[in-house]
C-alpha cells in the first residue's frame, strides 16, 4: 500500500516535470520551511521565488536511486539533471496532513583527490571535509520533532559519517546553546532514531561496522546518510581529533602503513597537520591502531 508521503513525493516529481509552479506551491503549507545546505527558505514569497528559479534552470529528476518512507516522512536519493549536468542529490519531506511542512534538499559532495597530508613525510590523499554550514535553528528542548529532524538530517548529510555527539553539539551550538545537556540530547537522539527507522540514515559503531538495534546508553555511534560508505578518509577539517570516527582513523593508518609509515600515531598527526601528542590523543590513536592492525592481520 502506497503511503501518503510517497504519493506526495510522486506528485511533486510530476509537477516538476510539468513545470507547474502553482501546483508545486499548492503542495506546501503556508508556514512551510525548506532547508538547504547554503540557506533556509521560509515564507510563501521566498518559496515561490526558489521554486521558480529551480524550474527555470530546467531541473529534472532522472532517477530515484533510493526511497524510504513512513506515513508522514519520505526521504530519497536521486540523480538530477540541472544546468546541463547530472548531480547526486538527497532530500526529505515531512508532512502535516497531506501537505509539506518541512523539506530538506542538497547535493552530495564530490570527492576530490587534492593533496591533504600537508606535513607528512609519508603522503596519502584525503578527501576534503565538508563541514555543515551552521545557521539559526530552533531550540531542541522546545521544538517539535518536525523541526528537529530536518536539521539533524541536514547535518548528517553534510558531515556524515559523523559521530552522533558531534552532530548533536553542532545543533545545540547553532540553537544558541553552549553545552550538550541530557535534556537537549534526548530529542536529538529521538530524532536520529526516527530518521533511522525511516531509512534516511544509518547507525554504525565507531569502528565502522553496523550498529545493533539495542545500543547501551553512552555507546559511541556514527551517523551517516543511508547508502553512503560507513568510512570516508577525510581531512581533519574543523573536527577535534576525538571527533573523528575511530574507523576513519584506522583506515587512514592502514593507508599510511601501506605507503611506508612506521610510527602510525605520529603519521596520523602529521597527516592532520597536528603537532602535539597529548595523553588523550595517544590513548585515542592507540585504540585506532589496535583496530587498524587487527583488521590487517598484523
Amino acid at each position: 500500500m502506497t503511503t501518503v508521503a510517497r504519493r506526495v513525493l510522486d506528485r511533486q516529481l510530476r509537477l516538476i516535470e510539468a513545470r507547474d509552479l502553482e501546483g508545486l506551491l499548492g503542495q506546501y503549507h503556508e508556514d512551510a520551511v525548506l532547508l538547504r545546505f547554503d540557506r533556509t527558505v521560509s515564507g510563501r514569497a521566498a518559496l515561490r521565488e526558489h521554486l521558480a528559479v529551480q524550474l527555470a534552470q530546467g531541473m529534472l529528476v532522472r532517477e530515484l536511486v533510493q526511497v524510504a518512507e513512513t506515513d508522514d516522512l519520505v526521504s530519497w536519493q536521486a540523480v538530477v539533471e540541472a544546468g546541463g549536468r547530472d548531480v547526486r542529490t538527497y532530500g526529505a519531506l515531512w508532512l502535516r496532513g497531506e501537505r509539506i511542512a518541512r523539506q530538506i534538499a542538497g547535493t552530495f559532495p564530490v570527492a576530490d583527490a587534492a593533496p591533504a597530508a600537508r606535513r607528512a613525510a609519508v603522503r596519502v590523499d584525503l578527501e576534503p571535509y565538508d563541514a555543515w554550514a551552521a545557521h539559526a535553528v530552533p531550540d531542541p528542548r522546545r521544538a517539535g520533532r518536525e523541526a528537529v529532524g530536518p536539521v539533524l538530517l541536514e547535518i548528517v548529510h553534510a558531515e556524515g559519517p559523523v559521530l552522533a555527539e558531534r552532530a548533536y553539539r553542532l545543533y545545540v551550538r547553532a540553537s544558541g546553546g553552549k553545552a550538550l545537556t541530557s535534556i537537549a540530547r534526548a530529542p536529538l537522539s529521538g530524532a536520529a532514531y526516527r530518521l533511522r527507522q525511516a531509512g534516511a540514515i544509518a547507525f554504525d559503531d565507531e569502528d565502522g561496522s553496523p550498529a545493533g538495534a539495542d545500543l547501551a546508553p553512552g555507546h559511541p555511534i556514527v551517523l551517516r546518510p543511508a547508502g553512503v560508505a560507513p568510512v570516508r578518509v577525510r581531512e581533519l577539517g574543523p573536527r577535534a581529533l576525538d571527533e573523528v570516527p575511530l574507523g576513519e582513523i584506522a583506515e587512514l593508518m592502514r593507508r599510511l602503513r601501506a605507503a611506508g609509515a612506521a610510527e602510525l600515531p605520529r603519521a596520523v598527526l602529521d597527516a592532520y597537520g597536528l603537532v602535539r601528542m597529548t595523553a588523550k590523543a595517544e590513548e585515542y590513536l592507540s585504540r585506532a591502531q589496535v583496530l587498524a592492525l587487527g583488521a590487517a592481520g598484523a
